[in-house]
């Protein structure tokens, strides 16, 4: 557990990294942690700089933030690799290196992950999206009802 000096520096560089991919791939920590293959308590600890962060982690992280569940990652290796490194730079002196043993199966986790992901994480990701679909739908049309109440009182 990092002292309170570097809970603070993971949480503004680390966790502010991650907080603003995230967002740009609009994913919530769960769907977050499902398509990386991690627990969400990992992720939301990493974005809180509660966590040291591994470099086998941060790889996950980044290949899921960058690469949409169902597309083939052949296109998107520069877009990953910049954002792990991101992220490694970041973590700086924070940083774990994990053993090889520990690489491999966090590797062959990830890849389980990614490939489940590509079939379970699609419905929760529509599912997410019709949520705020419909929270949209539901603000537009108070905003039309207030609308047509201010017209009537002219």
């Amino acid at each position: 557990m990092p002292d309170v000096a570097e809970r603070e520096r993971l949480r503004a560089s680390v966790g502010a990294v991650l907080r603003r991919a995230r967002a740009t791939a609009r994913l919530s920590q769960p769907a977050l942690a499902v398509l990386a293959g991690c627990d969400r308590r990992t992720v939301q600890r990493l974005e809180a700089g509660q966590l040291r962060p591994t470099t086998a982690l941060l790889a996950a992280l980044a290949h899921a933030l960058s690469v949409p569940p169902g597309w083939s990652p052949a296109g998107r290796r520069r877009e990953t690799a910049a954002l792990r490194l991101e992220l490694e730079a970041a973590a700086g002196g924070s940083l774990v290196q994990a053993s090889a043993r520990r690489e491999r199966w966090r590797r062959r986790r990830h890849r389980r992950a990614y490939r489940a992901a590509s079939k379970a994480a699609l419905p929760f990701l529509r599912a997410q999206l019709a949520r705020r679909e419909a929270a949209m739908a539901a603000r537009l049309a108070e905003a039309d009802r207030l609308i047509a109440a201010a017209a009537r009182l002219r």
